[in-house]
């Protein structure tokens, strides 16, 4: 059996998808990427999932998931910010692009489920593209959908279990 070492592939992060990340939080929520990110950026993948961190200091091992502060993933073909890096945004600004949800709708969330418009108790306009999803409580990020009109539903993108599903 292969440990999960061997199969990670950890590179320079392409500039395309930096700048799509930086395209993704501006439109989303005002925010300019610059401000949050280190010098070296990264990705790490695992076959075609990938993680994507900054940090001040250059890599020197390969076999790293992640060092630094975690800012994207590139999961199911689509880069996505990642819930640390909205949390930090949302801490500098106000809530923008987002739903609050109740108890039951955060926590099939976090199993994959979608969010069903009946479940969500807050929007944070404008909610029409990718939203972050907040917890009730304290209003953490859980992960991301987007809105789906034929199900009257919020699709989830990918949610904080991704790491469990991702490294298994």
């Amino acid at each position: 059996m292969k440990s999960l070492t061997s199969e990670l592939k950890v590179f320079p992060l392409p500039r395309k998808w930096l700048n799509s990340l930086k395209a993704i939080t501006k439109r989303s929520w005002s925010a300019d990427l610059d401000d949050f990110i280190g010098q070296y950026n990264f990705a790490t993948c695992f076959g075609t999932d990938c993680l994507l961190w900054s940090t001040n200091r250059r890599a020197r091992e390969r076999r790293v998931i992640y060092e630094g502060f975690w800012i994207g993933v590139f999961h199911e073909k689509r880069l996505l910010p990642s819930t640390s890096l909205v949390e930090k945004i949302f801490a500098n600004n106000h809530f923008r692009a987002a739903i609050v949800v109740n108890d039951k709708a955060s926590e099939l969330f976090l199993y994959g489920r979608d969010v069903f418009e009946t479940s969500v108790l807050t929007r944070y306009e404008p909610v029409d593209g990718i939203v972050a999803v907040l917890e009730p409580e304290e209003k953490s990020v859980i992960g991301f959908a987007h809105y789906d009109a034929s199900c009257k539903c919020y699709r989830n993108l990918y949610d904080l279990s991704i790491f469990l599903r991702l490294l298994g």
